[in-house]
């Protein structure tokens, strides 16, 4: 395994600015753990089988994922609701981020939402940095470990 770690983010399309912020800033506040931090480019020029096993491998090789979740993503969310199930197939720590959307929205919307989303930890996108610390804790105990 190489000293560079990732992390995947997911999001819906609408949040793109959103998710580079986040990218930016995670990369910043890990960059003594050398984390890199990627998202998925849905605009790639290959074909669905390809591309879906690009990110499942993708996904198996990350230490954890961000799931950015909005309005967007349960009234369009099927490509993030994939890349949700690859990463709890994958046993990838996975954290979820609440952005324009609360905990009790999401269950009035549970008509199309994943069952392992709402069972999850969600917090607020105020609480990013704390998203960042608990990457930074789970990193130092996968070295140790």
């Amino acid at each position: 395994m190489s000293d560079q770690q990732q992390v995947f983010i997911s999001y819906a399309g609408h949040n793109a600015f959103e998710a580079e912020l986040l990218q930016f800033a995670f990369e910043a506040l890990l960059s003594e753990e050398r984390v890199t931090v990627w998202t998925f480019q849905r605009d790639q020029n290959r074909s669905e089988k390809e591309i879906a096993k690009s990110l499942k491998d993708r996904i198996r090789e990350s230490v954890a994922t961000l799931l950015l979740v909005s309005p967007e993503t349960i009234d369009n969310g099927a490509t993030q609701w994939m890349e949700l199930a690859y990463s709890d197939a994958f046993d990838i720590p996975t954290f979820v981020l609440l952005h324009h959307i609360d905990h009790k929205e999401l269950k009035r919307r549970e008509h199309g939402v994943p069952p392992l989303l709402l069972a999850s930890q969600c917090n607020p996108t105020s609480s990013w940095k704390q998203i960042v610390e608990d990457v930074r804790a789970l990193l130092k105990e996968r070295n140790n470990g």
